[in-house]
């Protein structure tokens, strides 16, 4: 079966476009969400000795694209494109560049305009840059139409509209189905016949839940009802009663802080043997405080390990810390920084030697595994094999984690890909 024909049937969208509109639908705070889910601000970062050891780029310089959704009217992600700017001056200084190259970063600001973003992609075009990296844009199908007919590689953190699954010189470093492939997974290893996915209901999120969590979650061989609950809803006990009486083993809850927190509260009060799994975006110091328990016993979804004792996390500190021109090392500031990094390190593996366009796509396509930086260790190869659903993901992993009750997660493991979860439906 084709992509195309399988996209008709789950109805692809871009996971990250609808965690941005459920955070805009809710006014919530991204960068406070992001803070106190995964790591929160600027640790100490150790110093230089954790960079290691200087190896300055002196070669012809090679432009990179950062396209970010920046500072908007919503959100404010310019941490994103600060960790992508930090990523490439750290590669400059410590790691060679690009096989010598050194990277010169052009950024540019969607400010969450589709038209703008489209406005973006024509202007790397235009500075003739050899890749463009994005990490969670939301508007990454206006640019993947400018770049794809240009040929310039364009490397996502995580992509899963049905233009970056199918178009040509696109590549998703990360799994943009693992926030709902992982809860499936967590779920059919617990036993779990039966779960509950309680979801923002806006179109964005309400519709990829029934269609693209449903098919992951049979395949994990689990019945999902999906009950969709309306922005602004301050007392979900009714919805919750309701969805309880179909005995669900496993609830997945799907949205921002200020939907998740009343989400959650009804669950444990409701249903307090079941599992809890939530995406990292429901995390935050307010409904640690508001939920009875705290977030202690929920399970979290999230595409960075920030572990404060792991040394991925101690260098991405410290290159924020010395590069990052004021911006944070949060899960925010890892969706630049990752990506980023991770296109460098596989290029640099690849012993890439021609820095255009095509001689980039190149490389990217015949590098070998590489590890992607601050995922728990997994990897990811863009050589069209990792994910039956689309040649365009490299990696079919994913990351789970334990929250504490004050909502800072601990315990992060990787969960491998599963070939059988991500597989096209039969039926």
């Amino acid at each position: 079966m084709h992509v195309s024909r399988m996209s008709r049937r789950l109805g692809w969208v871009a996971l990250p476009a609808v965690l941005a509109l459920t955070v805009s639908a809710c006014g919530s705070s991204n960068n406070d969400t992001a803070s106190a889910g995964d790591g929160g601000n600027n640790a100490k970062n150790g110093g230089d000795a954790v960079l290691g050891t200087a190896n300055a780029a002196t070669g012809s310089p090679v432009t990179i694209g950062v396209i970010s959704d920046g500072k908007g009217a919503a959100l404010d992600d310019t941490d994103e494109y600060k960790g992508a700017q930090a990523a490439a001056a750290y590669a400059n200084a410590y790691l060679g560049g690009i096989n010598g190259h050194k990277i010169v970063v052009k950024v540019c600001q969607s400010h969450q305009d589709p038209a703008a973003a489209t406005d973006c992609a024509n202007q790397m075009v235009t500075a003739g840059a050899s890749a463009v990296v994005e990490g969670t844009l939301a508007e990454i199908d206006q640019t993947v139409k400018v770049l794809s007919p240009a040929k310039i590689p364009l490397v996502a953190g995580s992509a899963s509209t049905q233009s970056a699954l199918t178009a040509p010189y696109v590549f998703s470093l990360f799994n943009g189905l693992s926030y709902f492939g992982v809860p499936a997974a967590e779920g059919k290893q617990l036993g779990v016949t039966k779960a509950d996915m309680v979801v923002i209901a806006v179109p964005g999120a309400e519709g990829p839940a029934r269609q693209v969590g449903t098919a992951l979650y049979k395949n994990a061989g689990i019945d999902l009802t999906v009950t969709a609950v309306p922005p602004g809803t301050a007392d979900m006990t009714p919805q919750i009663t309701a969805a309880s009486a179909g005995k669900p083993g496993l609830y997945h809850v799907f949205g921002n802080d200020s939907f998740c927190t009343p989400a959650i509260q009804a669950i444990k009060t409701v249903d307090p043997k079941a599992q809890i799994i939530a995406i990292s975006q429901c995390m935050s110091a307010a409904g640690a405080q508001t939920i009875p328990g705290g977030y202690a016993g929920v399970k979290v979804v999230t595409t960075s390990d920030l572990d404060p004792a792991n040394s991925e996390t101690k260098l991405f500190n410290a290159v924020v810390g010395k590069y990052g021109d004021g911006g944070k090392a949060t899960i925010l500031g890892a969706q630049g920084y990752s990506p980023m990094l991770g296109l460098i390190n596989a290029l640099n593996a690849a012993k890439v030697t021609d820095t255009s366009a095509s001689g980039i796509a190149a490389a990217i396509k015949s590098a070998p595994a590489t590890t992607y930086p601050l995922a728990a260790g997994a990897k990811f190869q863009c050589d069209g094999k990792q994910m039956s659903l689309s040649p365009n993901e490299c990696s079919a992993d994913g990351i789970l984690a334990s929250a504490k009750a004050d909502g800072t997660l601990t315990d992060y493991q990787l969960v491998p890909a599963d070939p059988t979860l991500y597989s096209l439906p039969t039926s």
